[in-house]
């Protein structure tokens, strides 16, 4: 008992640790946004990477203050992360393509990149390693995955500094405090949060900020992190999450984000949360299951 006493952070501890992860993440973004203009600038990439970044550094310090609190990490490589990386990649994938199929069977817009057919699908640009041009669906599959999973481990190794104190550290501390579902909903909501100066500037959401700030995004994240939770906790570490955010911000940003929109975004942004929550209440499900 005295040991698990120990090992749990106070109140005041955890509220030193998220306001540090707070404090230096906002102030990173603020920066951007001020020497650059805008944080959709292409030389606001840089300060993105360095932003991401800050999460782990602010974990990394604080056990090194509380070393005792390191027995709270999840990291440790085991054969599951194996199996569990490939649901990692094939969730932000399906995701982007469900996205994709109800914006064009409503009318709303077409991908820039693929045009389908029963029987093949034409590429016209993207950067999939397998080529571009006229491709059988098998073909296509293949090609669609083996980029998945390429870019997703390379996006993943920049994700790392988030996911390090997300699901690394912070969701299980958490859910021993609040129990599973309320632990990974409050650390969707911080998660969401942290991302607050970047979102008003216009950040995913510039013709709606407010909105995708305080609404979309937030409900947003904490349906992902359902997703990403349940990752962490069936493979015990947080490798998978961090290659499931490299997905996102890789194979599914991209195919969304090349939607041509004959309405306004508004309409994709909703039509994404709405697919992303489906598959959040699903993983919520059997996040219920888990022991």
């Amino acid at each position: 008992m005295l040991q698990k006493e120990k090992s749990d952070p106070t109140n005041r501890q955890l509220i030193i640790y998220c306001a540090s992860l707070f404090l230096l993440s906002w102030c990173v973004q603020i920066a951007a946004i001020i020497i650059t203009g805008s944080a959709n600038s292409p030389e606001a990439r840089s300060w993105l990477v360095i932003t991401m970044l800050t999460p782990s550094v602010v974990t990394i310090a604080y056990l090194i203050v509380h070393p005792q609190l390191r027995i709270k990490l999840l990291w440790k490589p085991n054969w599951s992360i194996f199996r569990i990386s490939f649901i990692a990649v094939l969730v932000p994938t399906i995701t982007a393509f469900l996205v994709l199929l109800i914006i064009q069977q409503m009318g709303y817009g077409q991908s820039g990149w693929f045009h389908f057919s029963s029987t093949d699908i034409q590429i016209s640009g993207g950067p999939f390693l397998l080529g571009i041009g006229t491709q059988s669906w098998l073909f296509f599959v293949a090609n669609i995955l083996i980029t998945g999973v390429i870019y997703s481990l390379i996006n993943g190794t920049v994700a790392i500094g988030e996911e390090f104190a997300w699901r690394g550290f912070l969701q299980g501390i958490l859910i021993e405090r609040l129990g599973t579902i309320k632990g990974i909903a409050l650390l969707g909501f911080l998660w969401s949060m942290w991302h607050l100066p970047m979102l008003l500037d216009g950040y995913n959401f510039p013709e709606t900020p407010l909105l995708g700030s305080f609404v979309i995004f937030p409900i947003q994240l904490i349906a992902n992190s359902f997703f990403m939770g349940w990752l962490t906790l069936y493979s015990r570490s947080f490798i998978p999450a961090a290659i499931a955010h490299g997905a996102g911000n890789s194979i599914m940003e991209g195919i969304v984000s090349n939607i041509n929109m004959d309405v306004p975004r508004i309409y994709e942004d909703l039509i994404t949360l709405s697919v992303t929550v489906v598959i959040g209440l699903f993983f919520m499900f059997l996040l219920k299951r888990i022991k």
